[in-house]
């Protein structure tokens, strides 16, 4: 959550409450939006030197708006450096499907069914994002900050390459789910005919009691 919370103020100053506005709208599938990760998160990296805020007031509330700092910025661009894991997916879920052979037969179509409307439902709200997508604005303080990092030549190269990589994003995660779509529908009509002509069913050698 740390690394998430830098990213996103390495694009622009924030409050707490934005954050949480925007992991929720858009990062649900990476992490928890609940404030108290955030708030903990922001924690950890007010203690680092890696952000810090400004107070104002706003309709009689004092707020607080987080900035990043150069130790942030380097921290950032050095976790950024190191290649994704992209074999780090851990889904405790998966356990459910792993251990569905335990469950009565007749409810395993019942649970299928369920995991493919989540991932329709999923997908829905990604293909909505997707279709509603725009170009953002940026604080021109911060581009110039991304522009140092990145080396571009000019602020609208950078805002241009971020936008991009953040589609690239939301278009792996609604092809990811797809492909989650087909296959378990797939699964679906296997288990119905009882034959396993789409996943062969592997031979394995049980010892004799």
């Amino acid at each position: 959550m740390d690394k998430l919370v830098l990213g996103l103020l390495m694009l622009a100053k924030l409050t707490i409450y934005e954050i949480h506005v925007i992991v929720g709208k858009n990062f649900q599938s990476m992490c928890s939006d609940s404030l108290g990760s955030i708030q903990a998160a922001m924690k950890k990296l007010l203690a680092a030197g890696m952000v810090v805020y400004s107070e104002y007031v706003e309709k009689g509330l004092n707020k607080k708006r987080y900035s990043i700092t150069d130790k942030g910025r380097q921290e950032f661009m050095e976790w950024l450096a190191v290649p994704a894991d992209m074999t780090n997916f851990k889904n405790v879920e998966l356990g459910k499907f792993l251990f569905m052979g335990l469950a009565p037969s007749e409810k395993r179509l019942d649970l299928i069914d369920g995991m493919i409307q989540k991932l329709e439902t999923e997908l829905s709200y990604l293909q909505g994002v997707w279709d509603s997508a725009q170009s953002g604005s940026y604080d021109a303080e911060y581009l110039d900050g991304v522009k140092n990092v990145t080396m571009n030549s000019d602020r609208g190269t950078s805002a241009d390459e971020i936008e991009r990589f953040q589609l690239y994003t939301l278009r792996y995660g609604i092809d990811s789910i797809q492909f989650d779509i087909k296959w378990f529908k797939a699964l679906k009509k296997t288990v119905e005919s009882g034959e396993d002509t789409i996943f062969p069913k592997k031979q394995t050698k049980r010892k004799k009691s």
